[in-house]
């Protein structure tokens, strides 16, 4: 007689290590109603606290939402694989600490929904990144990541008074710094500031020098006089500082300012710092004697150094320092080949922008292991890499395994000529960590496997599709961008490229941004669209202008056919043959379009 086991009679830790690779929809949908037993096993493990519904379908949403415990839910999470119509269907969760939010577009709705739980939000965090929100505007409205610092003025760091911990990201979308008096007591945070100066005056805000324990900012390219006068200030508990500069920003940060800014008297209990900074050849004098690698604070650094246009960079590697005295740390020194345009125009009038433009080289020193989690890589053609020599290596020992640990999980690649450029770094791109791929400009295969990647970008990329197999099985959620005025616009065959999209088996959120078209897409394809959009869970189509040329009443004619675009576009999906009603939102001005099926 054959022996066999049934499902009910598998003990507890067989199945609470089966539910170790499974999604939190697929153990609430799956498993909840089939027995008390596991019921009751699935709420001990706290599966009815942590909710993460981005792969529901509506209708699974739905029905797992008459169950769910709402008071029991603590953190809620909404990530790039779920509709960004999700966050409107939640009601007040008393208990809600964290929140983890990719998707919100309207902002408007984010505000009421923080405001809702601010009496015990403690962790919120904001995916920023204006490839998974795209920006750009339409007659009258601008949908813009910039709105985060509207949301940081009136309702992050104000009104939700339980908060601990805000993570923005870090990219740039122009936060100043509004705020003289007291805000929330944070301990950590995550932020893209504009420059040092308001960094300075930020840390100077009571009462985030008392409270803060963990700093992450990344600047942007503003240059602005530094107020130093305030950092006789002191961050009595903050142990963690980053601080990064955008990759193609040329502006030096004064090695004696960030060194006053860091030192013992500012933050005396420092002991983990991630610098990327752009400094000087006479800064290059300094650095290796500073406090920071060798004072009693025992600091772990971690760096990346740039320079610009050095004929003498090999001879500098001498005087970069090898980590601090108490954690000696191997480096790289890698240059890049970087081209420039000045001019917009000249993408317009050249059939082939990235073979003209000035060109620079961009030298630079990092520690292993890399200590980024990105490259802080522009998607804009304004520059690209061209060429990478790698000029200094450690030698090959016993400590090779662990430098190859690398914190990078987000990989920009920006270019037409995108010789596998950004994944020649050594021990920075490992290719089973990358998750989230933003490709810009570039229509060729991708003959890189990533293994662990989850969700791609493509600027005007749009025909690396037709090459579906280089991409992972393991993607589901791709953002397409399209801007008719930039290099690489190709007018897309909807079919070819929908038909590819059907086939990648995970896929579950497909967002289309079509920016400043001179005309709207025709009836055809808009039935060919209609047809492929139900194959994916969350689905969005819209329309938006950002460096067109076109104004005043030829570009109110031009959206006024994408409105017909977009009402063509949602009656064709809504009288297709459904099992359950989709749920759908059309922008208020109509140009577009966002369905949850």
């Amino acid at each position: 007689m054959a022996l066999f086991t049934c499902f009910d009679d598998l003990p507890d830790l067989v199945l609470i290590e089966l539910f170790t690779y499974l999604s939190s929809i697929d153990i609430l949908w799956g498993f909840t109603r089939l027995n008390n037993h596991l019921t009751m096993l699935i709420d001990e493990r706290r599966f009815f606290h942590h909710v993460n519904l981005s792969l529901a379908h509506y209708h699974q949403f739905n029905t797992i939402f008459r169950f769910l415990p709402l008071n029991n839910i603590e953190s809620l999470a909404i990530d790039t694989n779920g509709s960004s119509l999700q966050l409107t269907h939640w009601p007040h969760l008393s208990r809600l600490r964290t929140l983890r939010i990719a998707t919100a577009y309207d902002l408007d709705d984010l505000s009421i929904f923080l405001l809702r739980h601010a009496a015990t939000l403690t962790h919120l965090i904001i995916k920023s990144n204006e490839r998974l929100i795209p920006d750009g505007f339409t007659i009258n409205s601008e949908y813009t990541i910039a709105y985060i610092a509207t949301l940081i003025e009136e309702i992050l760091f104000t009104r939700l008074p339980a908060l601990q911990s805000l993570d923005l990201g870090m990219n740039n979308y122009g936060t100043c710094w509004p705020f003289t008096t007291a805000v929330v007591p944070l301990t950590y945070l995550r932020i893209d500031l504009p420059c040092i100066d308001t960094l300075v005056r930020f840390i100077s805000t009571p009462p985030l020098c008392d409270t803060l324990r963990q700093l992450h900012v990344h600047l942007g390219n503003a240059n602005f006089a530094i107020s130093t006068f305030n950092l006789s200030i002191q961050m009595i508990h903050l142990h963690t500082f980053t601080f990064a500069q955008t990759f193609f920003s040329e502006l030096t940060t004064k090695w004696s300012i960030f060194e006053m800014l860091t030192s013992s008297n500012v933050m005396p209990v420092l002991r983990r710092l991630n610098m990327s900074l752009f400094i000087n050849m006479n800064d290059l004098n300094h650095i290796g004697s500073s406090p920071l690698f060798t004072d009693p604070r025992h600091i772990d650094v971690h760096f990346a150094f740039n320079l610009i246009n050095c004929p003498q960079y090999i001879g500098m590697t001498q005087y970069i320092p090898r980590g601090s005295s108490f954690h000696p740390r191997k480096i790289i020194g890698v240059t890049f080949v970087v081209k420039h345009w000045s001019s917009r125009s000249e993408w317009h009038t050249n059939s082939d922008p990235f073979s003209r433009g000035r060109r620079y080289h961009h030298h630079v020193w990092y520690t292993l292991p890399w200590a980024f989690d990105e490259f802080f890589h522009d998607y804009l053609p304004e520059k690209c890499i061209t060429k990478i020599e790698v000029f200094e290596q450690p030698s090959h020992n016993h400590n090779t395994t662990k430098i190859n640990q690398s914190s990078l999980r987000t990989l920009d690649a920006c270019g037409q000529t995108l010789a596998l450029l950004i994944y020649s770094l050594p021990h920075v791109v490992l290719s089973d960590y990358i998750e989230t791929f933003h490709l810009s400009y570039y229509n060729r295969p991708i003959r890189i496997h990533l293994s662990a990647l989850h969700t791609i970008t493509l600027v005007n990329s749009i025909k690396c599709l037709n090459k579906r197999s280089f991409f992972p099985p393991t993607i589901r959620s791709i953002r397409i961008l399209l801007f008719y005025n930039y290099p690489n616009y190709k007018l897309p065959n909807w079919p070819v490229v929908l038909d590819s999209l059907s086939k990648f088996p995970q896929l579950n959120s497909l967002h289309v941004f079509m920016y400043d078209l001179p005309k709207t897409i025709d009836g055809r394809s808009c039935k060919v669209i209609a047809r492929i959009a139900p194959l994916f869970n969350d689905f969005a189509f819209c329309f938006r202008y950002k460096f067109g040329i076109l104004e005043g009443d030829e570009l109110e004619a031009v959206f006024k056919d994408h409105g017909i675009f977009i009402r063509q576009l949602c009656h064709y999906i809504l009288s297709l043959p459904f099992d359950k009603e989709p749920y759908y939102s059309i922008e208020t001005e109509g140009y577009g379009l966002k369905i949850w099926f």
